[in-house]
């Protein structure tokens, strides 16, 4: 072999490891945005001196949170759907509606 054949199979080798690091860059990075963007939903309950007990529920994640039912059910017995949403300052808060 002479140094010209050499170079041109360095050359193709190079070529196709940057080609198969490439694919695979591209997918970590596929993968990666994917899970970048799940929503994160927080349950956060309180019951203010005085006032009414509450649950609110908060999207703190990138992406969008889609509810599509809630049911409340106390010691096994279902009390209803919650579907009257409260909006507050930033957040959407949704409160009972039935007296416990």
């Amino acid at each position: 072999m002479n140094a010209e054949t050499v170079t041109a199979v360095c050359a193709v080798v190079i070529a196709v490891a940057s080609l198969v690091v490439s694919v695979y860059q591209t997918h970590a990075m596929r993968q990666h945005n994917r899970h970048a963007v799940h929503p994160i939903l927080q349950l956060h309950r309180g019951w203010p001196p005085g006032g009414r007990a509450g649950i609110r529920l908060i999207n703190s994640g990138l992406g969008p949170a889609v509810i599509v039912g809630s049911t409340l059910t106390v010691d096994d017995e279902v009390l209803g759907a919650w579907n009257h949403p409260v909006s507050t300052t930033s957040e959407t808060a949704c409160r009972c509606a039935h007296p416990l």
